[in-house]
């Protein structure tokens, strides 16, 4: 079997189901700040930058952007633990593959003050090897850009080293940076179910990704 030693995580619908209170904080700010109605779906359109950048492009009323941006924040921090559960299978997941030794980085389009008050709020604040944001790239997904750092601030091999996401984004990152990749169809909201490029592999609940991982990665209980 194929030995997996390094595994590289995206965040939004694939460690946490906070896709829902992104949007209700996006249609509060496009609603209160443009006076526009948008759906998910929109917003979804609308990937690619960080929630900031997203605002800042999208927004006809450009001079409320940093305002807008503020509001937002706020927003997702107020609504945060009504619209996010947490997920003990994902916390323990993480656990198990830390106390194994697997190497564990997380790269997020997410700007880092969400992905902080995320983290905060849903108790993963373990120490992964490195964070890649939105904030820290010039070329977000699916631009394999923060994958690239990670491989090289850590000294990874691509031969052993996984991407899990769960959007078509994710899927152009993890290929086009030569990792193995894996959807994750593991959570109530993902951004995508059909891909292109096609992953290695698709897991529809955590208990088959870590079925899958023991004997993978060495000393992981499964």
């Amino acid at each position: 079997m194929d030995a997996i030693r390094n595994l590289i995580f995206d965040f939004d619908g694939t460690l946490a189901d906070t896709l829902p209170v992104m949007g209700h904080a996006f249609a509060n700010a496009f609603r209160k700040y443009d006076n526009r109605e948008l759906n998910f779906g929109d917003f979804n359109r609308m990937s690619g930058p960080t929630e900031f950048g997203i605002i800042r492009l999208h927004l006809k009323n450009k001079e409320l952007a940093e305002t807008a941006i503020e509001e937002f924040v706020a927003d997702y921090e107020r609504h945060h633990e009504a619209l996010v559960r947490k997920n003990d299978e994902i916390a323990a997941l993480l656990r198990d593959l830390k106390q194994a030794g697997a190497g564990l980085a997380l790269f997020t389009g997410k700007a880092r003050r969400t992905l902080d008050i995320s983290l905060a709020k849903l108790g993963l604040e373990l120490p992964f090897d490195k964070i890649v944001t939105g904030d820290d790239v010039t070329r977000s997904k699916p631009a394999p850009e923060g994958i690239l750092r990670i491989l090289d601030a850590l000294g990874w091999s691509r031969e052993d080293t996984v991407y899990i996401g769960d959007s078509n984004d994710d899927m152009r990152a993890g290929h086009d940076a030569g990792v193995r990749t894996f959807a994750a169809q593991w959570m109530p909201n993902v951004q995508a179910r059909q891909y292109a490029p096609a992953p290695e592999r698709v897991f529809a609940s955590i208990g088959e990704f870590r079925a899958y991982l023991a004997g993978r990665v060495p000393g992981f209980p499964g």
